[in-house]
């Protein structure tokens, strides 16, 4: 036998812990093959045999803890994902929830994802969870007890019922009602629940001519996705439709979750924006229901959460306590009904009392209105030909509400209330036989939505950083989503129970791996668990400790809030002004630009703070719906950053790839994120339409790509949805490409364009002139969807082809690009190079400083005075994308010198 060399024997040293530790990465690389061959070939079967850890089998438990150790304030549904080890979990196998106690918790499953050679990679579990679940728990294998009180979901030709053993629901197949009833015991505590929107048109503005129409949904499909035991979801999409019936427009999706013995429904609405916007513009769009009176007047309840855990709450027919003299009793019944208690019905009063009391103001509206973060103001009317009376006002209220009697009514609580102002909730004919209450995600109180351009001209990409394209800075084709809890009542809630809802609305709970876990599972890409063990790696963890701290507080520092707006984060720093460069071109919004995304899910998963998680899913949330076209002329495509999120011209796959939507729809089982991966799996289509090159490299009308931004962006999209369904398809698309790549690794490793066909997936060489291939490979997550392929699918020829370009950019000295410690500390192992290796971690501690100070220092600088409107902290020259990839590397650097073998 030929003895193995020293590079040999460390190379598979390396796999045989890659495989031990799951991710079963092979380095080799053999010839090359012609592309029309390379095209043909089928993917082999991954070797399921060497996949399994040791770590890790269909018999062992998984450790969970609530999501900032914080169990349920109330009972509620609870659904997130788990990851597997390669090859460990049968692809059929169940799984329940344990408590310390060894109580067994009824769990639904579904599978989320599956490895190559069909074994489990995630699964979705769902639970329904009461505030004395406090945990840790077990996720153990084995078939679930039934709940006491499953979901049952009974369909017709028109209509769905749901019950969930307290609360039934129909949902009508057609109509304007998503919600038709909710009952429970059999009284009907709300109806009618449908979808708002109202257009203010500005066609004829100059002439001082403003007209408003009123819109209400109109479903075209009802689809139940799932149907319990323990979970039910019913997705509802349609359109908004007025009085013409020509004009249908604001699709929508709209789920409404359901879940065994409770009487909540969680609701997700999405809607995407169609319209004109120089004549279009939305002055209200929210969501409405009906809620039928049972009882008297002063049994009638108004309750909204305010501030902190302050409820503002009064009858609609108070009793004139500060008349004891004149009205027996009527104190009593005041503090009564201020608890929500049931008094007298009027006819058995003295007719004294009675004939006091019909002489009292009765209020029919109430409206608390969030127009701006940190103001708000309450107000309520005797009716609609009455003025508004200011009630008080105050910052930040957790956008909850209650409207009902004594005798029940409903309680909804809208997510981020005050964070995607301008937002209201408000109540109408609270005085007659059935009540309108509107949760408003865009308050009619605000100024119209206006989704214009920040300017009518472009400016110079060299001064304003812009990427301007007549016709390209539109909002047509971009959405947004909004997330409800509503709760059904058989009595009106105390202000104490009415604060736990209004915090579950706003901090669902949510059930979470340990990070070590995770990163044991190999199923989110390459990062490192946290490391003090030295200085020099304390002093690291430090500094990204620092990184975060800064960018998560200056979300509240610098107010980045809004419908629009929240979640995003600015671009550059101007540190003349002391601000981000809000007003400059393609310096203000940052939306995806250098992964900031990544960074943030990095966070949570090496460190499980809860923090994290929540502005990594804000982030998720915007930049996968406001940031990328869901219809139209650029469908699947993404906006590259602008004063205006989709303002640029520039308009890539990149933005919009699935790899940066993974970390959020396998945590936490988001069936819209789900929707939203696969939207783009057709993106290369547009592509062929819309060029990303079309300004620099040009063959007439022939399709050009990148293989960074573009293809690895396809790439990704294709391998989430094979791993979603197994549809080898997608697989076989992805093959394809790499095989191409493999075919020409010099052109791979030295340009940027290449012609592509959408209907074969191939790509070629275009010959010269062409541009060199610069950063991009990397740069926007394209080297962890590299190693994802390299993982999932057998093709030497590729993995050869990337191992020559990164061991390119790792050797040469002239290239100091964003990515070089963490591609030098790849290379590394892939060249078996201390040398390499000594010269990323060197790379890694000179980055902790910058101009000789601390990249993120403890104490950024205090700008006050009449320098700034109000005091701000600041770092000077601080950029979102290189703040972004510096974490990136040093996070992915940590973990690639971690696994060097000396």
């Amino acid at each position: 036998m030929k003895p193995q060399s020293n590079d040999e024997r460390t190379r598979r040293q390396f796999l045989r812990d890659a495989t031990l530790s799951g991710v079963g990465i092979t380095l080799c690389g053999v010839g090359q093959r012609g592309i029309a061959a390379a095209a043909s070939q089928p993917a082999a079967a991954a070797d399921s045999s060497t996949q399994l850890s040791p770590t890790t089998n269909p018999g062992s438990s998984v450790t969970l803890r609530w999501l900032g150790d914080a169990a349920p304030l109330t009972t509620s549904g609870v659904s997130w994902g788990v990851p597997w080890p390669r090859g460990a979990t049968p692809k059929d196998q169940q799984f329940h929830i344990q408590t310390a106690d060894g109580r067994n918790v009824p769990t639904q499953n579904w599978p989320l994802a599956y490895w190559p050679e069909g074994s489990l990679k995630w699964s979705g579990l769902a639970i329904a969870a009461e505030p004395d679940l406090t945990g840790p728990f077990k996720l153990v294998p084995g078939a679930s007890p039934a709940p006491a009180s499953p979901v049952v979901v009974n369909e017709s030709p028109t209509s769905i019922e749901i019950s969930t053993g307290r609360l039934l629901c129909v949902i009508p197949r057609t109509g304007s009602n998503l919600i038709a009833s909710l009952s429970i015991d059999g009284r009907e505590i709300g109806r009618s629940g449908r979808l708002i929107a109202i257009r203010e048109d500005r066609s004829k503005e100059a002439d001082g001519w403003l007209r408003q129409e009123n819109f209400t949904s109109q479903l075209k499909k009802v689809t139940v996705e799932q149907s319990g035991p323990v979970r039910a979801v019913i997705k509802l999409e349609g359109l908004h439709a007025g009085s013409d019936p020509a004009r249908q427009w604001l699709p929508f999706s709209v789920r409404l979750y359901f879940t065994a013995g409770l009487n909540s429904i969680r609701i997700v609405h999405s809607f995407v924006f169609d319209g004109d916007a120089q004549t279009d513009f939305i002055r209200g769009l929210g969501m409405a229901f009906t809620v039928p009176f049972r009882e008297e007047l002063q049994n009638r309840h108004v309750r909204f959460a305010a501030d902190g855990d302050g409820i503002w709450g009064e009858p609609v027919l108070m009793s004139p306590g500060y008349r004891e003299a004149l009205v027996k009793g009527a104190r009593t019944m005041n503090a009564d009904q201020l608890l929500g208690k049931r008094i007298p019905n009027l006819d058995a009063l003295s007719e004294k009392n009675k004939a006091a009391f019909e002489t009292i103001a009765v209020w029919d509206g109430f409206k608390l209105s969030q127009l701006a973060p940190e103001s708000f103001a309450l107000h309520k009317r005797t009716g609609s030909p009455s003025s508004w009376l200011s009630v008080f006002h105050g910052n930040r209220a957790r956008g909850c509400v209650f409207l009902g009697d004594v005798s029940g009514g409903l309680v909804v609580g809208m997510r981020r209330f005050w964070e995607k102002c301008p937002s209201s909730l408000e109540i109408n004919g609270a005085t007659t036989p059935a009540g309108e209450l509107n949760v408003w995600f865009w308050s009619p109180d605000a100024p119209a939505m206006d989704l214009r351009h920040y300017d009518t001209i472009g400016h110079d990409g060299k001064i304003s950083y812009e990427d301007h394209t007549d016709g390209f800075s539109t909002p047509t084709g971009v959405g947004n989503t909004n997330e409800l809890m509503l709760w059904a009542l058989t009595e009106t809630p105390d202000n104490a129970a009415l604060v736990l809802l209004a915090k579950t609305a706003n901090e669902p709970p949510l059930l979470v791996c340990e990070p070590d876990y995770y990163h044991a599972t190999n199923t989110l890409g390459t990062w490192s668990l946290p490391d003090a063990s030295s200085a020099d790696c304390a002093a690291v963890e430090q500094q990204l400790d620092r990184a975060f701290q800064f960018y998560h507080g200056e979300v509240e520092r610098r107010r980045w809030y809004g419908f629009w707006d929240f979640g995003d984060v600015m671009r550059t720093y101007d540190s003349l002004r002391h601000t981000w460069m809000y007003d400059i071109g393609g310096h203000a919004w940052n939306n995806t630009e250098l992964m900031p995304n990544a960074w943030l899910w990095f966070t949570f998963l090496r460190t499980g703070r809860a923090e994290a998680f929540r502005f990594a899913e804000a982030m998720t949330r915007n930049t996968s719906e406001v940031d990328v076209y869901h219809m139209g002329r650029f469908v699947g495509l993404g906006s590259r950053h602008n004063v205006s999120h989709w303002g640029c011209g520039a308009k890539e796959a990149r933005i919009s790839e699935s790899f940066l939507k993974r970390f959020y729809y396998y945590l936490t089982t988001d069936e819209r994120t789900g929707d939203l991966m696969r939207e783009t799996l057709d993106v290369d289509l547009t592509v062929d339409r819309i060029q990303p090159l079309r300004k620099e490299v040009t063959r007439g009308t022939t399709p050009l790509i990148r293989v960074g931004p573009d293809w690895l962006a396809f790439a990704s999209n294709w391998m989430t949805e094979w791993e979603r369904t197994g549809d080898t398809r997608y697989r076989d698309y992805i093959l394809t490409g790499m095989k191409c790549i493999g075919a020409m690794p010099e052109e791979f490793v030295t340009v940027q364009a290449f012609r592509y066909d959408s209907q074969t997936k191939q790509m070629f060489d275009i010959g010269k002139p062409n541009n060199p291939a610069g950063e991009f490979l990397d740069l926007f997550g394209g080297d962890q969807i590299a190693n994802d392929l390299i993982t999932l699918i057998p093709c030497p020829e590729f993995e050869k082809a990337w191992n020559l370009l990164c061991t390119n950019w790792a050797t040469d000295s002239k290239w100091n690009g964003y990515t070089k410690m963490r591609i030098c500390a790849y290379v590394a192992i892939v060249k078996h190079d201390p040398r390499l290796k000594d010269q990323a971690w060197k790379l890694m501690l000179a980055s902790l400083t910058k101009d000789g100070h601390d990249r993120f220092p403890a104490t950024p600088t205090l700008i006050d005075g009449p320098l700034v409107p109000e005091p701000v902290r600041e770092i000077p020259g601080i950029d979102t994308p290189g703040s972004s990839q510096w974490a990136l590397n040093v996070i992915t650097t940590m973990e690639w010198v971690r696994k060097f073998v000396d």
